[in-house]
């Protein structure tokens, strides 16, 4: 009798288990979130936050400051000028005069940058094969292009015919001391070593992409967590090592190749602040950004020819810095977003069941099976179930306190185990 019991008792937990992850689905299908997030910037004109935001399911935007007064869309765009210069342009309101300074299409254009990092993007989150083209950065013609081979970074600059997928031979295997993989691997680990890097390599950097207005090469960390910039030219390595301050360890780098040349990425630390590195210098610019969690947050910098930007968000809250172009802070504001008012169907499904599995994190390009609580509300749900349990076993029959574990389940589950008590009632009594 008891093994029939523990294979009911496993089959209850099993179908607890599957409700937990496809409910939820269904309730995300049925109820998808339209609203978006807040767009939040700061206006060089009112010299104050600005934020547009949808309320309802409707297309009905709300176009504030943060003073809380109201705008129409057409004043809206007008107070942020630089991201909407070519409204401007068609109204007749340029050239811009802001500051003292007068502000062309073209002075607008060349000053204009977008900067974003993603939490899918970090390394712990988004899986890559380790293997890397190195595009020639001086390519003699107007556009970029993939060479015909890779780099795999180990214990050395290994590379690979990618055209043939073959590794570079050793000299007794090819007979061939000037096969042409042989004779990349050699020269830009050589190249590495005489500018100091230890290898192995423990971590690479770079923009995988032609789309770019340049080729800023590969930033490699070696086994000592010193940083080299290795790039090729002309078909030949050239390496810099990149100076750090001594409290900085590397945990990530975004490389972005801007034509406007001014930073060339973002250096995120072991402690999780955030850097720009600029261009020319390899000088680390380091941002003050209260609150900022780049596991959860999405973050963005808005160049324009007097400010910095900075935006960054999960999926309650926004933040913002204003910076001068040294970027030295002028101003800052958060606030909870309309998206994260708590909606009915939401209350619904956390009163319905203390908790529910999600197979992957937003944030994560990896599968990962989560278990999310539905708070406190979740308890008056799982007593309402646990009563119309004990009210479902009398009504067919059964003595309710004679089954203590199917009572335990559903006191735990909520609306799940109600469920799966219901598909597989116990044997009678």
């Amino acid at each position: 009798m008891m093994p029939a019991r523990f294979a009911r008792w496993s089959l209850l937990l099993l179908a607890i288990i599957l409700f937990a992850i496809w409910l939820p689905q269904a309730h995300n299908k049925l109820f998808e979130y339209r609203f978006g997030k807040t767009h939040l910037f700061y206006s060089p004109v009112a010299k104050t936050f600005i934020y547009k935001e949808l309320l309802g399911e409707g297309h009905q935007f709300v176009y504030r400051d943060r003073e809380g007064n109201n705008y129409s869309r057409e004043q809206f765009e007008t107070l942020i000028p630089f991201i909407y210069y070519k409204n401007m342009d068609l109204w007749g309101k340029l050239p811009l005069e802001l500051d003292g300074n007068s502000f062309d299409i073209q002075t607008i254009r060349k000053e204009r940058q977008v900067m974003e990092l993603k939490p899918v993007e970090l390394t712990e989150y988004n899986p890559r094969i380790q293997l890397f083209p190195l595009l020639e950065s001086n390519p003699g013609r107007a556009r970029l292009r993939f060479p015909e081979n890779v780099f795999r970074p180990g214990d050395s600059l290994e590379f690979i015919d990618s055209d043939h997928n073959h590794p570079t031979p050793s000299h007794d295997e090819s007979g061939d001391h000037d096969h042409p993989t042989l004779e990349l691997t050699e020269d830009f680990s050589a190249a590495l070593t005489v500018a100091g890097f230890q290898f192995p390599v423990t971590a690479t950097y770079g923009q995988v992409s032609i789309l770019k207005a340049f080729d800023a090469g590969y930033f490699l960390v070696d086994n000592q967590d010193r940083l080299y910039h290795l790039i090729r030219k002309d078909g030949h390595p050239t390496v810099w090592r990149v100076a750090l301050p001594d409290s900085v360890k590397v945990r990530f780098i975004k490389v972005t190749e801007n034509k406007r040349r001014e930073t060339v990425g973002f250096l995120l630390d072991q402690e999780n602040k955030l850097h720009i590195i600029s261009y020319s210098t390899y000088q680390l610019i380091p941002l003050n950004l209260p609150g900022y969690n780049p596991d959860t947050m999405e973050l963005k910098i808005i160049f324009n020819p007097l400010y910095r930007t900075t935006i960054y968000s999960d999926q309650e809250n926004i933040y913002a810095v204003a910076m001068d172009k040294e970027y030295r802070v002028i101003d800052s504001f958060s606030r909870t977003m309309a998206m994260a008012a708590p909606r009915l169907p939401d209350q619904i499904r956390d009163f319905l069941s203390p908790f529910r599995l999600e197979l992957r994190d937003p944030n994560s390009r990896y599968f990962a099976m989560q278990l999310i609580w539905n708070g406190n509300i979740a308890i008056f749900g799982s007593i309402a179930a646990m009563l119309l349990a004990v009210a479902y076993l009398r009504l067919r029959g059964y003595k309710p306190f004679s089954h203590p574990v199917d009572i335990a389940l559903v006191l735990l589950s909520g609306f799940y185990g109600l469920i799966a008590l219901i598909l597989l009632p116990p044997d009678n009594d």
